[in-house]
């Protein structure tokens, strides 16, 4: 990697000025793949990142250092609602695929039937075959290497088989994981193929830039066209501001942070969609307590899943987390978290179950800039939240597991298999569950209507010209897996879009007006 393809505030001086053909704002999923097939089509690419680069060796064990340096917000972004959901949200070159699990799964085709159905050709599974086929193999989408999955992906497969549920074996965009369960905090070995290590390479080779700790804060128009970006260079030393002209520009954001920016710019109001549709795929984390040990530390994060009640739209899987994360995920281990991490650490094996939920919530901005995310979990994926965690306890009593945990503050502890009864005889409420997610979708949504979305099928804004979406906000709906592969498949679709339009090989070339470190 050429030294000059990452740009620091440290390498320049004064305010920079700079020029392209096409900005990208945000270097996860989304973004970086826009920028790779773009700057590999001729095109001249600056991605602008709001937070640092870290290489493989930067990320560690330490949760408080990582949560700060790679989180948005150390870790504490949440949505509000009758129950609060925590939600991850990286800030670094590469984004949340640098701190997700991993797990890469294509778009069920009945939902890409569906967007198709609405009008959204271009997004049924045979168009995008070609480009999730793409996705794949960039970022090596494989299963784990054999022995390599960990005592709490083998107590899961052992209590799903006992049962005769239904398992699929997960694919990782991963190469030779070596099974330290860091995924949350990075991952140390530099095995999971983040877009730090997939797409961004790529970009590189193919002469991309891209600048760090550049918060964009104004989309340029003139005569209601995007002409650029403009923000404040995070510099700790002095406050500097940087513009960039450009023929096309792309925001990539994410779920929650595109709309906020959209909002802030007083731009797609017409539709009165920016910030709508918000969904989340809330989870709930379910624990359980062996005899033997399971070493929840090593291993892989995922390596299955139960899909026996699929169609209930429910999803059983394991799911190592860090010690750390416990006292938010179980009520019992906020009461007593030394005593029983110190005697029980090494016996407890963590899972969760994923409901597809059909609620939206929405992200709004409150006077003087101050963003609000709002989702409420409904009573009925609150029925479909305690039927999968009775069957995930089910499923680890099946394994052998002498008690198990819930993130119900009224059922914290299940006892036996008889005692998993309680759960349905005495339905936990939404307001006293603990929630959390890592998928956030649909703020932004694409559609074959200028009155029912944001962007149109090809990415673009339907009352910006030059303005394009690339990220998890454009997804018309749910999707009920996990998202990093759609997002990068509508990403690849969106970039050749753009690449049509503004004519191959177009090469504006860029200027900077910004004066060199001495």
């Amino acid at each position: 990697m050429s030294p000059r393809t990452i740009v620091e505030p440290h390498h320049t001086r004064g305010d920079l000025y700079l020029s392209c053909d096409v900005v990208i704002v945000g270097s996860g999923a989304g973004g970086a793949t826009v920028a790779a097939t773009l700057a590999e089509a001729g095109h001249d690419v600056l991605v602008l990142e709001e937070g640092g680069h870290y290489a493989t060796e930067a990320y560690t064990a330490n949760i408080p250092e990582m949560l700060g340096k790679i989180m948005r917000d150390g870790g504490g972004t949440v949505a509000f609602g009758r129950s609060p959901v925590p939600y991850l949200e990286a800030k670094c070159v590469g984004g949340t695929t640098v701190v997700n699990g991993g797990m890469c799964w294509r778009t069920p085709e009945k939902i890409l039937d569906e967007w198709s159905e609405r009008g959204l050709v271009d997004l049924g599974a045979k168009a995008l075959d070609r480009h999730f086929t793409e996705v794949e193999e960039t970022i090596n989408a494989r299963h784990q290497d054999p022995g390599s999955h960990g005592g709490v992906n083998d107590r899961f497969y052992e209590g799903a088989t006992a049962l005769g549920w239904k398992l699929s074996r997960n694919r990782r965009n991963q190469v030779h994981c070596v099974g330290s369960n860091d995924c949350v905090t990075g991952c140390p070995s530099g095995a999971k193929q983040s877009t730090l290590q997939s797409w961004l390479p790529r970009f590189w080779a193919a002469g991309g830039r891209l600048h760090t700790h550049t918060r964009v804060e104004k989309i340029v128009t003139r005569r209601g066209r995007a002409v650029g970006v403009s923000g404040t260079l995070l510099d700790p030393y002095k406050k500097r501001r940087f513009t960039v002209r450009a023929r096309a520009v792309v925001i990539a954001c994410g779920a929650v942070q595109t709309p906020l920016l959209l909002q802030r710019n007083k731009l797609g109001r017409e539709c009165g969609h920016v910030g709508k549709h918000f969904t989340i795929h809330p989870n709930v984390k379910v624990a359980a307590l062996f005899d033997e040990p399971v070493n929840s530390l090593r291993g892989t994060h995922q390596a299955f899943q139960c899909t026996e009640f699929i169609d209930e739209g429910i999803l059983l899987a394991p799911g190592a987390i860090p010690l750390g994360f416990m006292t938010a995920m179980f009520p019992i281990f906020g009461s007593r978290l030394a005593e029983k991490l110190r005697r029980d650490h090494r016996h407890i094996a963590t899972g969760g179950v994923l409901v597809d939920d059909f609620a939206e919530g929405y992200i709004k901005t409150l006077p003087f800039g101050i963003p609000l995310v709002r989702y409420d979990v409904t009573d009925v994926d609150q029925g479909k939240f305690v039927r999968a965690a009775a069957r995930l306890a089910e499923l680890y009593f099946a394994a052998g597991a002498r008690e198990v945990y819930t993130a119900f503050h009224h059922h914290a502890v299940i006892e036996s298999p008889d005692a998993i009864k309680k759960l349905y005889a005495d339905p936990p409420r939404v307001e006293d569950t603990e929630y959390f997610t890592a998928h956030l979708m649909g703020t932004c949504r694409m559609s074959a209507d200028p009155h029912d979305g944001v962007v149109d099928p090809d990415g673009q804004m339907w009352d910006v010209p030059g303005l394009y979406l690339a990220d998890a906000s454009i997804m018309p709906g749910t999707i009920g897996v996990n998202p990093q592969v759609t997002i990068m498949a509508l990403a690849r679709l969106v970039a050749e879009r753009l690449d049509a339009r503004l004519g191959r090989g177009a090469g504006a070339h860029s200027v900077s007006m910004a004066r060199p470190a001495a």
